[in-house]
């Protein structure tokens, strides 16, 4: 936190508020990023596993999974005014990598239930620079008169230490800088700038998943339940490698055979042994090369016993594979039900589709929810364009023209369908609506990338005019007129 000498007197009290309550939940973000990261540790029940197993590698990355599942169909394509495009909104959007940037927010919004953006003044060649973060990295207070964040905080840069240098804080009225200055010898520093604007809220906006009345700063993806069921996944995984142990070894035994196969007197090779005596006898020794040979050779040979009884050996049956296949099949059974991911991404093939319309209806649930986060992400990208519009211009929001502030936010279809499956699709359309056919949208509705859609466009345009001079020469070479 920086030195509050350095913050402005009016401000005080809002930043240590912002930083209480990025104190308040750093721990369990920092729980949610190891899960993520899948970097939690098997929490054992201290009953079966034998202590040296323990640090097994047991990686179970389904909370990982959880999320990119979602995130992978929720494709941010850029802006759109009425049907048309503005050339100075896709500049400022190609030079922010806002698409990118969106994935990336993505991601982290699934993780911890909100990330954010920031938009601010940038160079004369690029005016408006555009950032995103995660929870790990900045804090908000919700305002829920106006219905968004009333002010926020981020951390903008670190050292090699990964000690803050550097934080921005942002109001309805200014972007307020903190950063240090100074060395280890001489102690540091902290200086701030502080930068009016007439934006009239925050330039900060947060891409929030699945908000509610209570946390309107919304859920993570890796709810309680998801993590519950990870950890018992993993347990159960540790099981399954323990049993295979077992099982690729058994256990076996010799009934009746003579003592001195079992004597616990020193092996051959052990240098922890006792000097002895010349005149006491030579230890009995075990070559313990020997006694792998004995347990993985195919013959074994033993000597009679005292009374002459050939002994007997025998082997404990081993535990059933199918038991712990069973339990992890039902361990992502649970994970599927309480996350939509369908149990085939989850490495466990149970399930056996009779064609392509019921494969398809096992995605529809995970479909319809990046659906319903698409629409809510729609309205944040939307506040995002019309402030990087505001502070290209050196507008406020109020100053904006009607057809700026009904921006429209364009997503990919989340169902992901195939080139096929488009083509079919909008022929049939096509065929209903003649006009609709080589237009943009028909491009679009196909599939095709937007630079595919630009050449295929610009072809045309020069096809057309070239047909056109043809026409026109043709007709003057008859000695008609252009009237």
């Amino acid at each position: 936190m920086p030195d509050l000498k350095s913050v402005p007197e009016e401000l005080e009290a809002e930043l240590i508020d912002l930083f209480d309550t990025w104190h308040a939940v750093k721990q369990r973000n920092a729980q949610l990023t190891t899960y993520y990261n899948m970097k939690n540790l098997t929490k054992d029940l201290g009953v079966s596993i034998p202590p040296q197993l323990i640090g097994t590698n047991t990686v179970v990355g389904w909370a990982s999974k959880a999320v990119k599942v979602m995130a992978v169909r929720s494709k941010f394509d850029g802006y759109v005014f009425g049907g048309s495009t503005l050339r100075e909104l896709d500049r400022l959007v190609r030079d922010n990598r806002l698409r990118t940037l969106y994935s990336m927010a993505c991601q982290s919004s699934l993780v911890h239930g909100v990330s954010a953006f920031t938009v601010m003044r940038g160079t004369a060649r690029r005016p408006v620079k555009v950032r995103s973060y995660s929870a790990n990295q900045f804090a908000v207070l919700w305002d829920k008169d106006e219905g968004r964040i009333g002010s926020g905080i981020v951390l903008a840069d670190t050292d090699r230490e990964g000690i803050a240098t550097k934080y921005v804080m942002h109001t309805k009225d200014a972007v307020v800088t903190f950063w240090r200055t100074g060395g280890e010898k001489g102690g540091w520093a902290w200086q701030s700038k502080y930068e009016p604007h007439k934006m009239g809220r925050p330039m900060m906006e947060p891409l929030i998943f699945d908000a509610d009345d209570d946390r309107p700063l919304g859920h993570s993806r890796i709810t309680p339940e998801v993590m519950g069921i990870i950890d018992k996944a993993m347990r159960d995984v540790l099981r399954m490698e323990v049993g295979a142990e077992f099982f690729t070894a058994p256990q076996r035994y010799i009934l009746g055979a003579e003592e001195s196969l079992f004597d616990p007197s020193p092996l051959v090779g052990d240098d922890n042994t006792d000097d002895t005596d010349e005149e006491d006898e030579a230890p009995h020794t075990v070559d313990r090369n020997m006694m792998i040979r004995a347990y993985l050779g195919s013959f074994l040979s033993l000597t009679r016993d005292e009374n002459g009884e050939i002994p007997s050996v025998g082997q404990f049956p081993a535990g059933d594979a199918h038991n712990f296949i069973a339990v992890f099949e039902n361990d992502a059974q649970r994970f599927s039900g309480a996350t939509n991911v369908p149990l085939g991404q989850l490495g466990v093939l149970s399930n056996t589709y009779t064609s392509s319309d019921a494969l398809g209806a096992a995605n529809d649930p995970l479909i319809l929810e990046v659906e319903s986060m698409n629409a809510r992400n729609k309205e944040t990208m939307e506040e995002i364009a019309r402030m990087m519009l505001a502070v290209s211009r050196n507008a406020s929001l109020d100053e904006l023209d009607d057809e700026v502030l009904d921006v429209q936010a364009s997503f990919s279809d989340p169902s992901m369908p195939t080139i096929a499956a488009r083509a079919d699709a909008w022929t049939k359309i096509g065929a209903s609506d003649e006009a609709l056919k080589g237009t943009r949208v028909w491009y679009e509705g196909l599939g095709m990338p937007q630079t595919t859609i630009d050449r295929i466009m610009a072809a045309k345009d020069q096809t057309d005019s070239i047909a056109l001079l043809n026409s026109i020469a043709e007709q003057l070479a008859q000695g008609g007129s252009l009237d």
